[in-house]
């Protein structure tokens, strides 16, 4: 219960229903006690019960309407000599003022220079205007106009099934793309590569129609906008019949009568659904597609539960806590895509023999022990995820059976055979993406080795000792660490060595690496101890990131630089022993030089330099040394309370005088530490200042 006494601002947003504000702990707003309530609605009636004051937001005026319009559609259309500005109007006047419309239609009409379809385009507007009733039936004529004027039923199946997730939820999109192939929505192509192009090429066209919208920074989701998915689910409410119920709260499981025997597709995902009837068995042949993923206290499937359902092509039921997969799944024959990831209490599936059909299949984070019962059956799949803990081994003989696997991901088991390795090595050319954790620094390098000459477009590795139950533990909270940093450095190469011994085990680096990690290391005092002899595999790495390496005192030395000019990214937290990150031996210097010279270290692509929990580090590199990163971005140093030195070099004006990296955005820090820092050139200090972002200590 929010305090009266307390003033605030509460928004409510898109409204649907109207309800007492005391019911969930809101103090009526009112002068006394001066709070303030905004309700934002499509409907009056909801305004008016919530005794809100009514401000209605107006429709744009023709103008504003052709402006925004022009803008979306692009002004050149205004050069198209068929094409008369009345045509233009008309259709523009037909979205009646509406924002959304106007952006839809737009992007419909886009790259559009025939006067022919523009005609046709007013009268299909028209037309889906007059079959509706209502003010909201009319609004959502116009936008069903958008629908209809993709014309190619295949893409239409795309869009209608964006509308299985939940309102507002950000749909990644190599899944979407992955359900689309599975559904059939793509067969004009064989190879998997361009199926996912051809699914790009869609996506980007639903959000070029203003049908979906995508990330900000164009990333790997894209959501519906709620009037579009109200489209959609009004439009699949008949043909085709969809069952949508998705992350609305649900407990109760949809009674036998709502399952149709013409449903084509299902969502009940992200609910808290806890229980389907143990009789259950919904007779719904055509039923393509099951979405019950994210039911986390769902515990067990009927076991006939999916006897009437020989048409399923898609089920995924991870993140539940189903222990055992029904039989009955070993007769889907139609099934295309399984997905079980993250059922951490499934230890067993039923036999895979019989689904010949099967592309996708997905066991990451179950607590099986062993593969499944006939996988090397399954010569369609083209996805596979066994990346289980739990996993012993895998049996030699199973992937040269799997020959159009595009998409791989497994444990290796601490008893992995060499064998096994080797056949994965082989493998390896025909892969897009390889990801992998060996128990062993020894099986990577048998990997390695085995697979000179050839290798997947992608491949993220780990070397983990992951033994015990407690040290699988520790592994899943570093390796989620490790593959964020990964993540967020879209590298397509990467290795992560996670709480191994890798002195004597000399680890050997696939080519072509762009990005090293190494986590809770015990056993090394510099990283010329592992990488002396692998520096020709260095050429191309990006990022390097150390973390709770407890006996690293020195990172590198002068010898290692030439290996590492294109890193772009250098982060080391939390190693205790750390004083100082290139190590520079100034007696051997002098010696071999016959002075006491300033040493120049330069690394000329790095962009992001972090520093965190590093309690003895004194200095970037030695008193007679400096750094030039004239490419520096950002540079953030925390918990580092001996550091005197940055090293850096500056460059310099005309003047002689000290200037702020070329490219550098922000330096955060502690104020007290940057304030006792030692600078090599004299203002340097000042010139940075401004860029500084001081944090408490």
């Amino acid at each position: 219960m929010l305090e009266p006494k307390e003033r605030f601002v509460l928004i409510l947003d898109d409204m649907w229903e109207a309800f007492a504000l005391e019911e969930i702990g809101i103090p009526e707003p009112s002068k006394e006690n001066g709070c303030k309530l905004v309700v934002t609605t499509r409907s009056l009636g909801v305004c008016r019960s919530m005794g809100c004051k009514e401000i209605g937001v107006e429709l744009l005026s023709q103008e504003e309407a052709l402006s925004l319009f022009l803008n979306k559609v692009g002004r050149s259309i205004l050069q198209v000599p068929t094409l008369s500005e009345e045509i233009i109007n008309s259709v523009v006047e037909e979205c009646a003022g509406i924002p959304l419309v106007i952006v839809t239609v737009a992007g419909c009409m886009r790259g559009v220079d025939e006067i022919h379809e523009w005609r046709n385009a007013l009268n299909e507007l028209r037309g889906c205007i007059r079959s509706l009733n209502g003010v909201d039936s009319e609004v959502f004529g116009r936008l069903q106009f958008s629908y209809h004027r993709l014309k190619d039923k295949k893409v239409q199946q795309c869009f209608l099934y964006c509308a299985l997730y939940p309102e507002d939820y950000r749909i990644p999109k190599d899944e979407l793309i992955g359900y689309w192939i599975a559904e059939g929505f793509i067969e004009e192509v064989n190879n998997v590569q361009e199926k996912y192009d051809r699914g790009r090429t869609i996506l980007n066209r639903l959000v070029n129609c203003c049908l979906l919208e995508s990330d900000i920074d164009g990333g790997d989701f894209v959501r519906m906008y709620d009037l579009i998915r109200d489209i959609a689910l009004r439009i699949t409410s008949d043909s085709p019949l969809f069952m949508v119920k998705a992350g609305v709260c649900l407990i109760e499981f949809p009674s036998e009568q709502e399952w149709k025997e013409n449903l084509e597709r299902v969502s009940l995902m992200g609910n808290e659904i806890q229980e389907i009837p143990s009789n259950m068995s919904p007779h719904c042949e055509i039923l393509s597609t099951l979405l019950l993923q994210s039911n986390r206290n769902l515990p067990r499937i009927p076991d006939r539960f999916f006897v009437r359902m020989h048409g399923l092509r898609i089920l995924n039921l991870s993140y539940t806590k189903i222990k055992v997969l029904p039989n009955c799944v070993s007769d889907l024959r139609n099934l295309r895509s399984l997905m079980l990831r993250f059922c951490r209490r499934l230890d067993r599936v039923p036999p895979l023999a019989k689904l010949l059909a099967l592309q996708y299949l997905d066991l990451e984070g179950t607590n099986i022990k062993e593969i499944p019962e006939g996988m090397e059956m399954l010569e369609n799949l083209s996805h596979l995820n066994l990346y289980s803990l739990w996993l012993n081994k895998f049996p030699v003989g199973i992937l040269p059976r799997l020959c159009n696997l595009y998409s791989l991901r497994l444990y290796w088991g601490s008893e992995t055979l060499r064998e096994t390795v080797e056949e994965a090595a082989r493998l390896s050319n025909r892969l897009d993406t390889f990801h992998a954790t060996f128990s062993k620094p020894n099986d990577l390098n048998i990997y390695v080795k085995s697979s000179v000459g050839r290798g997947s477009r992608s491949f993220h590795f780990a070397v983990a000792n992951v033994g015990s139950r407690r040290s699988k533990m520790l592994f899943r909270s570093r390796h989620y660490l490790s593959s964020w940093f990964i993540m967020q450095a879209k590298v397509n190469k990467s290795v992560s060595i996670i709480g191994c011994k890798v002195y004597d085990d000399t680890i050997v680096l696939p080519k072509g690496v762009e990005c090293l990690v190494m986590m809770s290391i015990s056993d090394v005092t510099n990283l010329d101890d592992v990488l002396s002899r692998e520096q020709s595999k260095l050429s191309h790495l990006k990022v390097l990131y150390l973390s709770d390496c407890v006996y690293l005192k020195k990172l590198f030395s002068l010898q290692l630089l030439p290996a590492l000019q294109n890193l772009e990214v250098l982060q080391v937290d939390i190693c205790y022993r750390i004083e100082e990150i290139v190590a520079v031996d100034e007696e051997e210097i002098e010696k071999e030089l016959g002075t006491n010279m300033t040493i120049t270290v330069t690394l000329p692509r790095l962009k992001k330099l972090v520093f965190s929990d590093l309690p003895e580090l004194k200095s970037v590199c030695g008193d007679n040394a400096v750094w030039v990163c004239n490419s520096l971005q950002e540079i953030e140093v925390s918990a580092c309370p001996k550091l005197k030195r940055l090293s850096l070099l500056l460059p310099l004006l005309d003047n002689g005088q000290p200037s702020p990296l070329p490219a550098l955005q922000g330096i955060t820090i502690d104020e007290q530490l940057w304030e006792s820092l030692q600078w090599d050139q004299a203002n340097a200090k000042d010139v940075l200042n401004p860029y500084c972002k001081f944090e408490k200590a």
